[in-house]
This record gives C-alpha cells, structure tokens and sequence, in this order.
C-alpha cells in the first residue's frame, strides 16, 4: 500500500522504516556498548529475542542491537589502549605520518600525526614508536599534506585529549616539519593532488569570499576569520561548509555532465561514480558528514549498478550501520549526528510546499525548516540554543552557496580566474546573508517550541487565507513578541552592572561589565567561541584584558580580542612561567602596541560602582596554577572571589576571603584545599568547566561548597551564568 498523497509520500514505508529502526538500535548499541554493563545487557536481549522464537525482523533488530554493542565496546577499548599506551617524553626527534592537514596556519600550525618511530638524540639510531596518536604544534608545516610522511624535532608531553574526531594521547612542540615521503597509495595522492590544485587556484576575488569557496569545495575553513564563523554558525549556515549531501550531489552532477559523451550508460556511470566518490572523499578529508554522505551516495551507485533497487530511506538506515559498525567513534561525534539528522529532516521534508507556488521557494524552506527541527534536538542539547532565522538564511544563501560552489569548482580545478573570481563575490553574499542575521535571537528549548507551533499555524492557514509574505511578518510577529522573554531566548543579553561567567568549554573566561569599564578576565580555549559570545553580549571593545595564567584553557580565545577590537591594557603575570600558547598571545599584544603591566597585591582599580583589588599572586610559586592571578571584584556591593586555577599553597596564603560569589579554582579539580573552599564558599559558587576527561569537577568540591550553603552552578550544565549585582546576589 502507498503512501498518502503530499508531503507524508516523503516518509518510509513499512520495509524501508525497518532500516532506519535497525540503524537506531545499532547506534544505541555502539554507545552503550562502551560500558560493560552495556555490552552485557545487548548481549542479554539478543539471546532473549533468540530464546522467545520471534519473529526474523526481531532477530535483525537483535543482532543490529548486539553487534553495535561489540563494536562500541571495541572502540572503547582501543582509545583505552591507546591511552595507557607508553609515550616518550622530553626532547624527541620524530618520524610519523600525519593523519589531518596542518590548521590554524596564520598562528602556530597543528595537526594530528601517527608517530612511526623516534630517538632522543642526532646521532641515535631510530627505535620503533609504540605510542598513541599526538597533537603536533609547529613553528612551520610548509604545504604538508594529510598521509604524509615527515620529521619533526621538540618537546613531547603525554596529555590526553580530543580534536575533532581524533583522539590523542600526548601533545608535542616542534620546530619546522620535514617532509620525508608523499602518501602512499593512488587515491590519496589523486585527493592531495586535486585539494593542492584547487587551494592553489583560489587566489582571484575578496578575501573572505575566497576563503569561504574553499569551505564549500573541500571543507577547509582556516582562511575565514573567527567572526566570520561564529556569523554562520548563528544563522545557521555553517553546514555549508561542512561537506555533506548537496556537496556530493553537485560533484556527482559536475562529473557525469563532463563524462556523458564517454560514459552514457547509467551502470558505466555508477561505477566510475564510485571512483570518483573515493577521491573526493580525500580530497574533504573524511569527515563525518563527508563519510555520511559519500556512503549513502555510494550505496546508491553501487546498488544501481548490479541492478538492485534500494530505497533512499533504506541507503540511509544501511550507511548509518555499516559506518557505525567500521568506526563506532561516529556514535559520539556530533557532526555525524547532526549530519544524519539533518538528511532524515530534508528526506521527510522535501515535499512539504509541493503544492504551493513559486514551488522552488516553498520546497527549498519546506525542506530547511525539516531539517531544523530535525537537528533542533541536538543543537540544544549541545549549545542550548538555536538560530531562529536559520530557515530564512538558509532559503536566501542556499542559491548562492550552489552558484558559488560550482563557478568555484570548475575555476579551481582548470584555473580559469575569472570563475574563481565570480565564486568569490557569490560567497560574499553568504557572507552578507550570514552577518545581516546573526544578531537575530538564538532559540532555548521553550522559545523553539513556541516558534514551531506558530510557523505550523501559520503554514496551515496560508493555504486559505493568508499570502507567503504574510505568513512569513506572522511568524516574525509572534516570535519576536516572546524573543525578550529570558527563558525562551540562549542569547539573553547582559547589560551593566553585570559579572558573565562564561560558558567556553572546558576553560575560563569572565565579562565584567561596570558602567563605562569592561574588563575580560581570560578568554577559554577557542576564539571562536570567545568571539561569538562578546558579540552576544555586544562587547565591541575592552578596556582591561586580564590574563590570570598562561595555560591555553585561558589564553588561546584571547586571540579573538588581542587584533580584532580595541583593548585598553593587559595585565599578566605569568612570569617566569610560559607556553607556546601564551608566547603567540604576547607576540599579538606586542605587534597591536598594547600596554602590558604586572599587578601587585594590594593594587586597586576604582570607577563608579567597580573596585577590583589585586589579592595574588603574592609571590613566584613554582607551580604555574598558583602563580595567577587572583582578583576582588566589588561590583554595585557585591563581592566576587576571581581565583582563577590556585592550589592548596596559594590558596592557604590567601587566606579566609569569604565573597559573595566564588569562581571555584581549576574547574572544580580535586586541587583545591577542601577547609578554604568551605571558608570562601559564598552564597553562589561558580565551576567553569565543560565536556573533559580529567573528571572536572571533583564530586567531594562540589559537595564540600554545597554543605557550606553555596548554590553550585555549573557552566557546561546551565551555559553563560549571569550575575547581576542584588542582595541575594542571585544570578
């Protein structure tokens, strides 16, 4: 039996629908096939199913469910191996293979590396390198590419830690690297070949433009600025530059176009299809919407070509098992989860403004506002809101995004400049798209609820009643009414006087917003978020950045002020204490002429109603966490304990303090002295922790502040803690 007529003839029938509940019970296995207790109990509902005789689609569904399992529990035990493997440190010359490009090539370049083999010193001889995978941070990475062989000298330091989809257990910085032999392999070499080519030609256009063609043609983003970035990701185009599904559909497009003359025959075509696929699957680097999309479109040629008809639903339910059941990793990365989603939510969706006219505009935001709520789920859970206008954007730059990405392609790959050129400006109107709607509010859970249910009535009573740009200033009316309701808006905005203690992952970084005085106490981790978070709250310039220690989990965001905005000064007192995250910081302020001073205990800084007092650190400690900066900030009567990341030893010289509200020490590590959190409390006590493998925080810090009466709040639970100065100091 089909389906109905309309947009439900979008959705799975019966058999198809089976695909996709098997993929889900496979993922469900992979994740909780990483515990024990998972594993065991996927293995014990299996032999259930087998036992009870049910029927054959419940014996599949039991064994997508327990095979998921295996393969979850065989990838956490090889990051478990991984990790307890043994790494040499200190001063350690390399050979290894580089599993990613070098990025962040304007400051330090870093990459992910498989080592090969080391020696720790000129005239020994090689030893074979047993350990795990290793971030990279060189002084210069020349055009290295990813499969390639190189050699590098440095300091090596086992540190665990995730980037992107790769996970790594030790960290080393290097001199220049020297490439020692290509990538080995005809379809890597083909890939780097083309990504070379198609870099290399994107030299003719705007700037900005250019760099966001090569985020649509290979997913390469390291020429756009931060802003930039954080512009797209609130928007909601920032999918356009991770390579998915529209992507390998315009390539497949391009490429049978140019192989039609040779290649009519649809099976021909299928095959060289998967040749093709293979290649440009290096060429973007296999990421986990490359990896989605190229599957699924590979499942497609390759049934089409023996002659076996699947069903889209059914090629996506496949994909989604066969790639959990190679790298079950994928079950926990985001960009996979967000990539499946949003495919599920334009399949479901693309036939939703079928009957309306002009029918391209209403399938194109039929088909976005699918997917939106499609990925809604996962975006607030992850980052706690969403873009409200992401629909709007996304029907106004998905023209230009395919205009863009073929002028670019065809100019890129036989240099013709003129194309690159016309790719570039097509870009920039993205890039305009992307800036003329980020400062739109982002969405919280209620406030998405509210937006879904006004744009569906408005949807329906379009059909009788109301025009397309009617409908359209109906949706905006309703939800800008709720917009300055605090629960329903992630974007709520924080005016003076005010303390932001924000959320920047597993870092610090603080907004102190006095009236006519804004001080920025360490910047987290990423400039991007950084930058993204000053420009919700409309920070446009600094009067004091204050650099507590130079650890990168408080340094490395500053990159988004240090350059891009005025500041005022800088206080820092790292000395004698470095690294090479707070080198290139120091680099940037000199290079801007930014006066830099070293505060003293007892120094105080007074205007209107802030006062903030030096309190450390009060000497030179050896260890680099007690040697920062320790701040009291009285805003409007309230007293705020800025102890960045002290220890037992600062903190006893300390002392007894007792503020308002408490910036709990190191993300609430066990590094603190349990007597003089109890001492300093506070009526509210703030962690700035986020996702981490260190177990940040402490379960016994938070209990110890709970029983001194502190309300704990949690930044990677609650997201920007806000604290206007009141009585009850409550934020």
């Amino acid at each position: 039996m089909g389906n109905p007529p309309g947009w439900a003839a979008s959705l799975p029938d019966r058999s198809e629908a089976r695909f996709l509940l098997a993929a889900a019970l496979v993922w469900a296995g992979a994740l909780a096939g990483r515990h024990a207790w998972g594993l065991w109990a996927a293995v014990a509902a299996g032999a259930a199913t087998v036992v009870t005789k049910r029927s054959g689609v419940a014996l599949v569904m039991a064994a997508g469910l327990v095979a998921g399992s295996w393969a979850g529990w065989g990838a956490a035990h090889r990051e478990a191996e991984m990790l307890a493997a043994v790494v040499v440190e200190g001063e350690v010359t390399i050979r290894a293979v580089a599993r990613t490009d070098p990025r962040g090539v304007r400051d330090r370049p870093w990459l992910v590396a498989r080592p090969l083999a080391y020696r720790t010193a000129e005239d020994q001889p090689w030893r074979e390198w047993f350990g795990p995978v290793m971030v990279i941070h060189a002084a210069d990475a020349g055009d290295l590419a990813a499969g390639e062989v190189f050699e590098a000298s440095g300091y090596v330091v086992k540190e665990a830690g995730r980037r992107g989809t790769s996970l790594y257990g030790s960290r080393m910085w290097s001199g220049a690297l020297a490439r020692v032999s290509p990538a080995q392999g005809w379809l890597v070499k083909v890939g780097n070949g083309v990504r070379r080519r198609v870099m290399e030609n994107l030299r003719t256009g705007p700037q900005d433009g250019l760099g966001l063609v090569a985020g649509f043609l290979v997913g390469d983003t390291t020429q756009l600025s931060g802003s930039d970035l954080a512009d797209l990701r609130r928007s909601g185009l920032s999918h356009f530059v991770a390579v998915s599904g529209g992507n390998v559909a315009l390539f497949l497009g391009a490429l049978w176009i140019l192989m039609w003359p040779v290649a009519s025959r649809p099976r021909l075509r299928s095959l060289v299809g998967l040749v093709a696929l293979g290649v440009f699957m290096v060429v973007t680097r296999w990421e986990p919407s490359v990896l989605r999309a190229g599957l699924l479109a590979s499942l497609t040629l390759g049934a089409r070509a023996v002659g076996f008809p699947l069903g889209s639903w059914a090629a996506l339910g496949t994909t989604v098992i066969l790639a959990l059941l190679v790298s079950a990793e994928l079950a926990r990365s985001l960009g996979f989860a967000l990539s499946v989603a949003a495919t599920l939510g334009v399949m479901a969706g693309m036939r939703i403004g079928s009957g309306r006219r002009p029918r391209w505009v209403w399938e194109t935001l039929g088909a976005a506002l699918a997917a939106q709520v499609a990925v809604a789920p996962i975006l607030l859970g992850s980052f706690g809101s969403l873009p409200l206008l992401s629909p709007v954007a996304n029907l106004a730059a998905a023209p230009l995004v395919v205009v863009s990405t073929i002028l670019g392609g065809i100019g890129s790959v036989s240099g013709w400049q003129p194309l690159v050129g016309l790719a570039a400006f097509a870009a920039e109107g993205v890039l305009a798209v992307s800036r003329f709607l980020s400062p739109f509010p982002q969405l919280g859970w209620l406030g998405t609820a509210i937006a879904l249910a006004a744009g569906l009535a408005a949807w329906r009573w379009s059909d009788v009643r109301l025009p397309m740009l009617t409908t359209a200033v109906l949706i905006l009316a309703v939800v800008r009414v709720f917009a300055g309701v605090s629960p329903l808006v992630g974007s709520d905005g924080a005016g003076p006087p005010s303390v932001v203690f924000l959320d920047v992952g597993q870092g610090d970084s603080i907004l102190v917003l006095g009236t006519g005085l804004t001080i920025l106490i360490d910047g987290g981790p990423d400039p991007v978020i950084l930058a993204e978070k000053l420009r919700k709250y409309r920070v446009s310039e600094v009067d004091l950045v204050v650099i507590t220690h130079p650890h990168a989990d408080h340094v490395r965001g500053l990159e988004a002020v240090v350059g891009n905005m005025p500041v005022g000064g800088v206080w820092d007192a790292s000395h004698p204490h470095q690294t090479p995250a707070h080198r290139m910081l120091m680099e940037r302020i000199a290079e801007q002429g930014i006066p830099v001073h070293r505060p003293s205990p007892g120094q105080v800084l007074r205007l209107g109603e802030l006062e903030v007092e030096v309190m450390g650190p009060q000497r030179r400690y050896k260890h680099v966490n007690d040697q920062s900066i320790v701040l009291m900030v009285e805003l409007a009567g309230t007293d705020f304990l800025m102890a960045a990341d002290v220890q037992e030893v600062a903190q006893a010289e300390l002392g007894h303090i007792q503020p308002d509200v408490l910036k709990v020490p190191h993300q609430g590590a066990a590094t603190s002295d349990g007597r003089w959190l109890r001492a300093n409390a506070g009526r509210l006590a703030v962690i700035s922790v986020g996702p981490n493998d260190y177990g940040h925080p402490a379960p016994w810090v938070e209990e110890v502040l709970t029983e001194a009466g502190a309300r704990v709040i949690r930044t990677d639970q609650h997201g920007d803690v806000v604290v206007r100065p009141t009585p009850a100091s409550s934020p």
